[in-house]
């Protein structure tokens, strides 16, 4: 069983000191195993760390085989990620090592809340079944697992019979699949909360926003516990019920973040890109990855819940989460989507973005109930109206479903210009 220390229990030096030993260990086992590094020297210390370049997707996908390890194959198990981003991504985990660390890290996390493995979990994710079932009972890891693929007014009221039959103590889900999942619930029961009680509800590996968030919490009459990761597993950050801020394990994987001249940022409050190095993965140990994202270290390494480490105020993404006007003007998502609160979107089960030129938009709608063609103009005349004048077109569409990553996420953008 894959052991996590606690680092809740030694002091901030000790701490500082284990997590450079890990990350001294695995750069210089890559330095000696992986083919790209067989030019760099061995490092005696952190400091030294700028010697080595940051890496990309893009990077490896031109030449994988420089980033594996020889004669580990039997150890290998291949996995994949960026279908939300727009740029697939294979690569290799450990077996037997990087999924147990996860899950050993992950119990740990929950355990604060009250999760002990083998209580009985809701998870509901946008990935279909197998057979296009609805729900599977999982024993292993005792489990319901609900698919939003074909979930609408038909299928609702059985799936709502098992999860009274199977009492659930917690929630698990993505974001994007527990508000589906509860547009649908709330339209079937007619009520403004949920008839039954979870503990608490975990989600993670998209953006919450905070309004789902609100309406998530109100619903289930339960707090939600949100964390930041990623498929590549190495860096995790625990999102702080009491500051906000997102509390990076130092045993998991080390945290950098860097100015666009891949410069180090040590100063707070200052956005630079994720950097992220794991500890654990021997098959394709991935060195100063570029995650894609952006973040913002918070000003005091100390939190008021006793945290003391790296800590990020903010998380942000970059290309993906950006639609661009007809002038080449850049716009967040947060800004165009997340920030506002229509009154149509109480009406739309999924929403997709669709971008293929400069200033024009496909907006794909899955209706959950009845979305007029009035509804529809009004929406549409809104989110022009959000920019400036002349700069946005949109088209509406109504579809019966949007297209999901490989693993049942929900892409909400999806950018189809080069960033």
């Amino acid at each position: 069983m894959v052991r996590v220390d606690n680092f809740a229990e030694n002091n901030k030096r000790e701490n500082e000191k284990k997590t450079e030993r890990l990350l001294l260990q695995q750069i210089n086992f890559a330095i000696e195993k992986i083919p790209y590094y067989k030019k760099f020297s061995i490092l005696n210390n952190v400091n030294e760390l700028y010697k080595l370049p940051i890496i990309t997707k893009d990077i490896i996908n031109k030449n994988p085989s420089l980033f594996i390890t020889k004669n580990l194959e039997q150890k290998s198990l291949k996995s994949n990620t960026g279908g939300s981003s727009g740029s697939p991504f294979t690569f290799f985990i450990e077996k037997g090592v990087t999924r147990p660390k996860e899950a050993a890290h992950f119990n740990q996390y929950w355990g604060n809340y009250g999760y002990h493995s083998g209580d009985r979990v809701l998870m509901i994710r946008g990935k279909s079944l197998r057979d296009n079932a609805d729900y599977e009972l999982q024993t292993i890891g005792n489990k319901l697992v609900i698919s939003c693929y074909n979930l609408n007014q038909d299928s609702i009221g059985e799936i709502h019979a098992q999860i009274q039959k199977f009492k659930p103590k917690f929630i698990h889900a993505y974001p994007s699949s527990l508000l589906t999942f509860t547009k649908e619930f709330q339209l079937y029961l007619g009520k403004n909360a949920a008839d039954f009680n979870v503990q608490s509800i975990f989600l993670g590996s998209e953006k919450l926003d905070a309004s789902d968030q609100f309406y998530f919490e109100n619903f289930y009459q339960t707090k939600v516990i949100t964390w930041y990761g990623h498929s590549e597993c190495l860096i995790h950050g625990a999102k702080c019920e009491i500051s906000g801020d997102y509390h990076f394990s130092p045993f998991y994987g080390y945290l950098e973040l860097v100015d666009e001249n891949d410069k180090i940022i040590n100063i707070p409050g200052t956005e630079g890109k994720i950097i992220a190095t794991g500890f654990d993965n021997k098959v394709m140990p991935l060195i100063r990855y570029d995650t894609g994202d952006l973040g913002v270290y918070c000003d005091s390494t100390k939190c008021k819940c006793g945290f003391e480490g790296k800590s990020l105020s903010k998380i942000v993404g970059r290309g993906k989460d950006l639609i661009i006007l007809r002038d080449l003007t850049k716009i967040t998502l947060t800004a165009f989507i997340f920030g506002q609160h229509h009154s149509e979107f109480d009406r739309i089960k999924e929403i997709q973005l669709i971008q293929n030129e400069a200033g024009h938009l496909i907006v794909k709608i899955v209706p959950l109930n009845i979305f007029s063609i009035k509804d529809q103009e009004k929406l549409k005349q809104k989110l022009i109206s959000s920019v400036k004048n002349n700069l946005l077109s949109i088209k509406i569409e109504l579809v019966e479903k949007t297209e999901k990553t490989h693993r049942g996420k929900h892409k909400l953008l999806i950018q189809n210009i080069d960033i």
